[in-house]
């Protein structure tokens, strides 16, 4: 089942929200991802970066699994003032990854 893995900062503690079928069903601390695409909203983009105001813009779509982080992931980020894309360290974009861990502290980890 495909489910979309956003990081959630309005609950305490910080958690990553899972959504199935259209709503959240529940809230983890860590969580590995397959075949994942990473999807940013272009309109949420511009209203966030408009208003200034925190919104849900951008998340991944993949299959959970159990994965352990592996040595060759590199670090994926997403910020809705600096660019349209979910990008690395390097600033290379990220559209794809063949496995994501998410991990408790709030960063994402891809093997592209």
């Amino acid at each position: 089942m495909t489910v979309n893995v956003y990081w959630n900062r309005r609950i305490r503690p910080r958690a990553w929200s899972v959504r199935e079928g259209g709503r959240v069903s529940r809230h983890v601390r860590e969580i590995v991802l397959t075949d994942v695409v990473f999807i940013v909203h272009a309109g949420a983009v511009a209203r966030v970066q408009r208003l200034r105001q925190r919104a849900v813009c951008a998340y991944a779509r993949g299959v959970p699994c159990d994965a352990p982080l592996y040595p060759s992931a590199v670090r994926v980020s997403f910020d809705p003032y600096e660019g349209p894309h979910f990008v690395t360290d390097d600033g290379v974009a990220v559209l794809r990854a063949s496995l994501v861990r998410f991990e408790d502290d709030g960063s994402c980890w891809a093997v592209l």
